[in-house]
């Protein structure tokens, strides 16, 4: 049997945020394609060596690039423990999910030592505003290329996002698309607060419309971008606005309102009454990398979505997505009130290409 190992900083949680959501989804695909997979315990690995030995390994990692010493001394480390890893383990094929900092020198040690990898970003980090590059420190987007350049090394790289994919395989790296769609358990919960909300839709609806505002509001841009959008959105009348998601409180000094309720992390019980009992969601992101989780969660839901450009990339064509590029234009759809039923979103014809593509790698 072959030796097949994965690594993501996520844990599979098909409820979780977007991060869980994905590495949820990816796997069940392995699963799918028969795979038994192993967990790369790589946080865990203490490097052998000394310091000195790690140093001068990162100095003559990257001769080119400006690095501090406490970074060179990083760079060492983590190649130390990524070959340990691969003397000591010998994987037959590599799972790569966590294509983030020092974790990209993998990739290089991987393909050092012949190890086919299997790449599955979950975004282009030097694509993400204000990231930074570990090794020259260069700000986003300046250090794209210092990315790929890792990312070259795959067998394969697998994207969320259509645009990321269009980007990778103009810089020569064998990429395709594998779209996010919720895992089992999610769709069955989605399908179902869909069938209730189908159910009500022939109700009369008097006054005004409540509008979902649900994501995860960490990320700087993230909450930036969504400031922006309240402080346009409470001049409207007509409509109510409930906010959710993971970190949302910080919202709850800043709109409180007859027309804003600030409803902070909650359970999948109030979720989907909130779905059930909403008219529209609105998904707003600053432009970054990667591809939001819950505009295809939502739609599978049967709850139409308003999206700008930014937040609606890879997915713009999709019944039931409205998008817009100014809140004028906002503003027009809202008053409108002519939202398209959502379809039922097939799975993505490209997750049974990924299951084929792992099947000819180990040889089923």
């Amino acid at each position: 049997m072959l030796s097949i190992y994965k690594h993501s900083h996520f844990l599979p949680n098909a409820f979780g945020h977007g991060g869980d959501k994905r590495t949820a989804q990816i796997e069940h695909l392995l699963a799918a394609a028969g795979m038994v997979v192993n967990k790369a315990e790589l946080n865990y690995m203490i490097a052998t060596g000394s310091k000195l030995s790690f140093y001068l390994s990162g100095l003559l990692h990257h001769t080119t690039l400006h690095t501090g010493n406490k970074s060179k001394y990083a760079i060492g480390r983590y190649k130390a423990i990524f070959e340990q890893f691969v003397k000591q383990y010998k994987p037959d094929l590599f799972i790569w999910e966590s294509t983030i900092a020092y974790h990209l020198l993998l990739a290089e040690v991987l393909h050092k030592y012949n190890v086919p990898v299997v790449a599955l970003p979950h975004n282009l980090e030097s694509l993400v505003e204000g990231s930074a590059s570990v090794f020259s420190g260069k700000l986003s987007p300046n250090w794209l290329f210092e990315e790929m350049d890792y990312l070259k090394y795959c067998t394969k790289v697998f994207t969320i996002s259509r645009e990321e994919n269009w980007l990778l395989a103009n810089y020569g790296i064998n990429s395709a698309y594998l779209p996010y769609y919720p895992s089992p358990e999610a769709a069955s919960f989605l399908l179902n607060i869909r069938r209730e909300k189908e159910s009500r839709m022939n109700s009369i609806k008097q006054g005004h419309q409540n509008i979902l505002l649900l994501g995860t509001f960490h990320n700087p841009p993230t909450v930036a971008g969504f400031l922006q959008l309240l402080q346009h959105l409470k001049t409207i009348r007509g409509i109510k606005i409930n906010i959710a998601g993971f970190g949302s409180e910080k919202f709850g000094d800043q709109f409180s309102g007859d027309n804003i309720s600030v409803m902070g992390s909650v359970t999948n019980e109030t979720l989907a009454k909130l779905i059930i009992n909403s008219d529209c969601a609105i998904i707003h992101q600053q432009p970054s990398g990667g591809a939001l989780t819950r505009i295809p969660e939502l739609l599978l839901a049967g709850l139409p979505v308003i999206a700008n450009t930014h937040a609606a990339r890879s997915c713009e064509k999709t019944p039931g997505l409205h998008v817009y590029d100014s809140y004028q234009e906002l503003t027009r759809i809202l008053s409108g009130r002519n939202y398209v039923s959502p379809a039922v979103i097939e799975k993505p014809a490209e997750e049974q290409a990924f299951i084929n593509y792992i099947k000819t790698l180990v040889g089923s």
